[in-house]
């Protein structure tokens, strides 16, 4: 990760340069750890616009003060489309995406599965925690789609799931994900109870989650490993891909993916596929397929 502070051989007031991790970024400033574990803030100069939580940089201290002079080469970025479709970064270097649904607010189902393909797409392991199943259960029969494709699903409140919860965090870096209000700075600070990261109440009036978490924050777990607790968010879409990519983030449409008509079948309005097929027999998710649909417009 990081390497010791050192000299950088050159008399610039003597400055020294070493390499550490991205914990959090506030405009212009971020603070960043360094390999013995040490916190400090830095200036980022300005080409490196796009620094992001979970970055591995290098730094370089002159007297009392640190800059940040290079983004050092990343396993992969977390990216959503923004305003007019610019891309904006979430977090750098994850192995693993937990995305936290809940009752309240309302599961958007198409956000979930757009996740998903950016998930696929980093690549990272991917992770549903259905939290607060304290709350009375609304229509999340859904969740069986996703159970059946594969993928792990935690069922956790304050009392309960949290035991599953870190084992799957353990020795990994990984990032809390999902709309406003459904927990995610709740699990961070019952899994690291001396962190006290503040949290809100959901609206009654909106059903709308609050915003509380405006910067992606990364914590070290007591038990090994990283979490990093993102801002809440209403929608996501993937960058804009060619269409054929969207589909690995659909991995249940593998297995029909050979017997199409045509090669570049984007299983749209062509003859003969296979995946529509599926669709018609139900051995895939009509709902599945529309999210599908809507990102392959």
């Amino acid at each position: 990760m990081a390497k010791r502070p050192h000299s950088s051989g050159v008399d610039n007031a003597h400055a020294e340069t070493g390499d550490g991790v991205v914990v959090s970024r506030f405009g212009s400033e971020i603070l960043f750890e360094t390999e013995s574990g040490i916190t400090h803030r830095g200036k980022v100069r300005r080409k490196l616009a796009d620094i992001v939580c979970g970055d591995f940089v290098r730094y370089e201290k002159i007297g009392s003060d640190y800059a940040i002079t290079k983004i050092l080469k990343r396993k992969n970025t977390l990216v959503r489309q923004y305003f007019r479709g610019t891309p904006r970064n979430i977090a750098a270097n994850i192995d693993q995406v937990i995305v936290v649904i809940a009752p309240a607010p309302a599961t958007d189902w198409q956000m979930l599965d757009n996740l998903l393909v950016s998930i696929h797409r980093l690549p990272a392991e991917a992770l549903i925690v259905f939290n607060k199943t304290d709350l009375v259960d609304k229509n999340y029969g859904t969740l069986n789609e996703f159970k059946s494709l594969g993928y792990t699903i935690i069922k956790t409140n304050k009392d309960s799931g949290l035991a599953e919860l870190k084992k799957h965090l353990k020795n990994k870096t990984s990032i809390f994900i999902g709309q406003s209000g459904v927990g995610k700075t709740t699990l961070t600070n019952i899994l690291i109870p001396e962190i006290n990261a503040p949290t809100k109440a959901l609206s009654e009036s909106s059903d709308h989650g609050q915003h509380t978490t405006s910067n992606s924050i990364m914590y070290q777990l007591p038990e090994g490993g990283k979490i990093i607790d993102s801002p809440g968010i209403r929608d996501f879409t993937p960058l804009p891909l060619e269409k054929a990519l969207y589909q690995s983030g659909f991995i249940e449409f593998e297995p029909f993916m050979n017997q199409c008509r045509f090669h570049n079948c984007l299983h749209r309005n062509e003859p003969n596929c296979a995946i529509k097929q599926a669709v018609e027999n139900k051995e895939i998710s009509q709902r599945r397929y529309q999210s599908y649909l809507a990102l392959t417009e």
